[in-house]
């Protein structure tokens, strides 16, 4: 009977081992099942995390495989971003490159010598609303910025949307980020501006701005010359930036020997003759609003009297001294002499010239003529006899205007579209 007993060391110790392994073909599907559960459950917490971070602004490594839910859009909602960007668009008023620079971190030569351009057509921004939704990394915003540009000699505000990336510096400072390199931050802006909030607002701003400028011939011809305006500048500008440097190395060794000697009574003075390789403006000063004295053939000859810093040169021109554009010439040849001292030579020639134009311009105006007259060029009405002064409005070729009176010092004080203010009487024409 005893041999017959059925002894195991389970049956005397029912532990949780012992209890697993007799019923091991039950539990083992059960185990699996958990296992799977707690998978699922792990990717999709993992999936809000990510979420959650990109809602809140967190340092998150946003692959461009994960869709960016719909971010809430505020309105005015950071005090510190408004008056970033209101402090923008004032330096873009004002043509202030220096200030537009050091908030707009990243922006290309190009644009920024345009905005610089842009001021001389726009006299204020107005109206400003700033729309929110948080960017991608800590401390950053992505701003839709409504905005009305006040444009001079037009008495409506234009409409406009502007899209800008800030973020937050070293030192706690916003700046608008203008070269984003991180293909993380890209995508993520790149969703963030399609989202459908985004894009009602800006076919909202867009069909103002449409409407507007077909209702009104005036706006559309302004805005075209405007445009146009802006091309040529900028372009200028960039030819003008390249020539500057190449004028400047040129000559440094020049002005080296002028600064050594500009207290003796002559100085040795190294001349260029240079060679026209375009057809180019000969002009009374160096500057392109100035008066066209004449204009250059391909090939023509000069005696280059000093290559200026600013892009231009001055040259020896029917007994007296005129300007051109420098990077529109090459050296071919040069000459060493002495002549006066420069500085007394310049006081000299200014003297001859404030008497020229107290007398008489180019245009054939005296500085005794007054009534209406014709600007001969694009020029600003300013509030005082000085280029530093308010400007109170633009004044575009071949407008009238009513001369009040002429100064020996070159400026005349006239009546534009019920202003009264200042500018060069050297644009002036009858």
């Amino acid at each position: 009977m005893k041999k017959k007993e059925n002894y195991s060391f389970r049956n005397n110790n029912k532990n949780i081992f012992a209890i697993l392994g007799d019923n091991k073909k039950y539990l083992m599907p059960v185990v699996f099942a958990l296992a799977v559960v707690l998978t699922v459950v792990i990717a999709l917490s993992a999936n809000k995390r990510s979420q959650e971070q990109a809602i809140t602004g967190g340092e998150a490594d946003i692959a461009s495989s994960v869709e960016i839910p719909e971010l809430k859009m505020e309105e005015n909602a950071y005090p510190e971003v408004n008056a970033l960007i209101q402090e923008y668009y004032n330096a873009s008023a004002n043509g202030d490159s220096e200030v537009i620079t050091s908030i707009y971190k990243g922006l290309e030569e190009t644009e920024l010598l345009k905005a610089v351009a842009a001021a001389d057509y726009i006299e204020e921004f107005q109206n400003i609303k700033v729309y929110t939704k948080p960017g991608p990394v800590a401390g950053s915003y992505v701003a839709y910025v409504y905005n009305e540009v006040k444009l001079y000699n037009y008495p409506k505000a234009v409409p406009g949307l502007e899209s800008m990336y800030i973020c937050t510096d070293e030192d706690g400072k916003l700046y608008i980020n203008g070269d984003v390199a991180n293909a993380n931050e890209i995508e993520y802006l790149r969703q963030v501006n399609v989202q459908a909030d985004v894009i009602d607002l800006n076919n909202e701003v867009a069909t103002a701005y449409n409407d507007m400028v077909n209702s009104d011939e005036e706006l559309a011809e302004l805005l075209t010359k405007m445009r146009a305006g802006l091309q040529v500048s900028v372009g200028e500008s960039l030819a003008s930036s390249e020539a500057t440097s190449a004028a400047a190395e040129e000559s440094s060794a020049d002005e080296a020997a002028t600064a050594a000697t500009s207290e003796e009574t002559t100085q040795t003075v190294t001349t260029h003759t240079i060679r026209a390789t375009d057809v180019v403006n000969i002009r009374s000063s160096d500057s392109e609003t100035a008066d066209i004295i004449s204009k250059t053939a391909k090939g023509d000859e000069y005696k280059q009297l000093e290559a200026l810093a600013n892009g231009w040169s001055k040259i020896e021109y029917n007994g007296g001294v005129a300007y051109v554009k420098t990077e529109f010439f090459e050296v071919v040849g040069e000459e060493t002499v002495e002549v006066e001292n420069e500085t007394q030579t310049e006081t000299e020639n200014t003297e001859e010239t404030s008497t020229t134009t107290a007398t008489e311009n180019n245009n054939g105006v005296k500085s005794t003529d007054t009534g209406k007259m014709t600007v001969s060029d694009t020029v600003r009405l300013r509030e005082s006899q000085s280029t530093d002064s308010e400007v109170l409005a633009m004044i575009y070729s071949g407008s009238t205007v009513n001369v009040i009176e002429q100064y020996a010092n070159g400026w005349a004080k006239v009546e534009y579209d019920k202003k009264k203010g200042y500018i060069k009487s050297e644009f002036l024409s009858k």
